[in-house]
């Protein structure tokens, strides 16, 4: 019996480790309390409108909506590690555009906000606060961004958030009159940014950009005729160039204009003569205009 004990105490102990488990109980993981975190789009920190200088604003009028300046909202919530935690896109049809309302954790975030005057846009998926960007396509339409810290607590987050214009405007004036023929007139140029960053100044990429605009048979003879497109490089002089199509799409006149800067939120004014009849020494102006920003300073070229 003695050789025997032993060897059954050991079964007992086997069995009950067996049936009680060898790895001890883990303790249930709290649920992180989640806190309401409501944003809503307010009036822009700079002036909105046109790159008509007659209709220009400066502040939204009472009444005005967020709809009337932009088609299309997204945005993209990152904690404090970068990584994206909620998104949404949104556009002007839906009845929650302009409002931004999620549950988060306590904790550090930046809330990335782009909208557009057009309904195109987009942005990549998965990526991180560094790598977070936004385009509109090319041409680039209008459009307004923010990237807005908010710090959750121990209450709910409500606050509005004023978004600031991304791209720069250029408008260019024919002088002459537009002859008969002319079916078309474009802007064009080099190396426009694909994209915008979030967390940077300036753009990125490098991709052609053309505006182009039909010439109604009222627009003939007419002096001083107003073309207009948005620009988002803003951080390097490009080369315009602005031609004249007939219907068969041939170029009837054609003009580079070189050393163009744009400058984010304000307009650059290009003016001169296109047509063959004009002399050719005859050279555009450029100059910077404060339409949009009244701080922007001339330059001439």
């Amino acid at each position: 019996m003695k050789k025997i004990l032993p060897v059954m105490l050991l079964s007992v102990v086997m069995f009950a480790c067996k049936k009680n488990g060898t790895q001890p109980e883990q303790p249930a993981q709290p649920d992180l309390k989640k806190y309401n975190v409501t944003l809503s789009i307010a009036d822009f920190a700079q002036s909105v409108g046109t790159q008509s200088v007659a209709n220009n604003k400066t502040t939204l009028a009472v009444g005005d909506t967020l709809s009337n300046y932009a088609q299309a909202l997204l945005y993209r919530i990152y904690d404090a590690s970068g990584t994206q935690v909620a998104g949404k896109d949104q556009l002007a049809t839906d009845a929650s555009f302009g409002q931004i309302t999620e549950q988060l954790p306590a904790g550090n975030y930046n809330v990335c906000v782009a909208v557009s005057k057009r309904a195109t846009l987009t942005t990549l998926p998965g990526l991180s606060f560094a790598q977070s960007l936004f385009s509109t396509g090319t041409p680039w339409a209008d459009c307004f961004f923010k990237v807005v810290p908010v710090t959750v607590s121990t209450a709910a987050v409500n606050q509005q958030v004023r978004l600031d214009r991304a791209v720069g405007g250029l408008e260019v004036t024919l002088e002459d009159a537009i002859p008969s023929g002319v079916s078309k007139i474009s802007l064009s140029f080099q190396q426009e940014v694909s994209v915008i960053p979030f967390n940077a100044e300036l753009g990125s990429g490098s991709v052609p950009s053309t505006e182009s605009f039909t010439i109604a048979a009222s627009d003939v003879g007419q002096k001083n005729k107003k073309f207009s497109m948005y620009v988002a490089n803003t951080k390097s002089a490009i080369t315009v160039n602005i031609t004249a199509y007939d219907a068969a799409n041939k170029v009837i006149a054609t003009k580079a204009v070189p050393n163009v800067t744009c400058i984010r939120n304000k307009k650059t004014l290009l003016s001169g003569s296109l047509f063959p009849a004009v002399p050719s020494a005859s050279s555009f102006t450029v100059v910077v205009n404060p339409t949009w920003d009244a701080s922007a300073p001339a330059v001439n070229f």
